[in-house]
């Protein structure tokens, strides 16, 4: 006889409402991603994707864009080459400015970065992340500055439509843990949805089924077709056009 013992690290949240609100990100489409942190016009232009309609988030693709596009660019790569600071209005990592130092960039370990625009702004966000560790974060260019728009823990990973995934996988018994994360143009957080999956064990805590058995949304328990079909929106939204490089 088994029963079912699961790690419930989840807030309580009225999954059905939130499950609608964030479907409606599912829908947007990916914007534009860059391969190098260039300042050219073609590159900026052409390595573009072009963008979604105003009810998708996104704005159309023009010339006075691209003069944003190469402003924020210069001034991500003073930022990262430490010639300049960026800001951080909320005081998630400093007191208030932000110096590339402070994002974890040891000697031996690689930072990876992309040029992809989040919020369907017409901007690219600057992403960073260790290859091990550390944080997930995310800058953007506003009123001349470099700003802090998003930071979260290295388990979170940007989607095409401009949501954020986190997964997450675990022990005692084996586990992953979800979460898809709907931000809004400031990077607030307006929704999230979380899930998991897990192996069962036995009344001896000693033994665990071969395969996840036990499905939760929120702190509901659910069937795994239930499990399967709610989830689905969220599992299925690709990263593609998010393209990682190495400082």
């Amino acid at each position: 006889m088994k029963r079912n013992i699961v790690l419930k690290k989840v807030l309580c949240l009225m999954f059905s409402s939130t499950f609608l609100l964030s479907l409606c990100a599912c829908g947007k489409e990916g914007v534009h991603a860059a391969s190098t942190l260039s300042s050219s016009p073609a590159s900026s232009v052409t390595d573009a994707a072009k963008l979604g309609s105003p009810s998708d988030s996104g704005t159309s693709q023009g010339t006075g864009e691209s003069s944003a596009y190469q402003n924020a660019v210069e001034a991500y790569n003073k930022f990262l080459s430490g010639t300049a600071d960026a800001q951080d209005a909320k005081k998630a990592i400093s007191n208030g400015v932000v110096a590339i130092q402070d994002i974890s960039l040891e000697p031996d370990l690689k930072t990876y970065y992309a040029l992809f625009d989040m919020n369907g702004d017409g901007v690219p966000e600057l992403h960073l992340r260790p290859v091990e560790g550390g944080k997930y974060v995310v800058f953007t260019y506003t009123d001349g500055q470099v700003v802090l728009w998003h930071d979260g823990p290295d388990y979170e990973s940007p989607l095409n439509n401009g949501a954020i995934l986190y997964e997450r996988d675990g022990a005692a018994p084996t586990h992953i843990n979800y979460y898809y994360s709907v931000l809004d143009s400031d990077g607030k957080e307006i929704s999230r949805v979380e899930f998991s999956k897990y192996h069962s064990v036995d009344e001896s805590s000693l033994s665990e089924s071969a395969d996840y058995d036990v499905f939760m949304i929120a702190e509901k328990e659910v069937s795994e077709s239930e499990w399967n079909s709610l989830t689905s929106a969220y599992l299925s939204n690709p990263s593609d056009l998010i393209v990682w490089n190495e400082l």
